[in-house]
């Protein structure tokens, strides 16, 4: 599953720190440098994780409700060859 986070809800910052880092290349030490890459990595990353886990939530609500709605057409079944 290929989630992606629809722009409004996608945070700025990494592409803040991708900037602050390449801005200030010169004046950072390479680790602090790295340390903001990597962060701004790591927030892309949980958001589409996150993202991932709402479509899988949207995906199993629909599965439980096509289960409730099939259940209660059996129980209805049911009935009708009672009665």
């Amino acid at each position: 599953m290929s989630a992606r986070v629809p722009p409004e809800f996608k945070s700025q910052t990494p592409d803040r720190l991708r900037r602050y880092a390449q801005q200030h290349s010169g004046e950072l030490a390479s680790d602090v440098q790295q340390a903001l890459l990597n962060a701004a990595n790591e927030i892309e990353g949980s958001e589409e994780a996150f993202a991932v886990v709402v479509d899988e939530k949207r995906d199993l609500m629909r599965k439980l409700a096509n289960t409730e709605s099939n259940l209660r057409g059996a129980y209805d079944m049911i009935a009708r060859r009672k009665a």
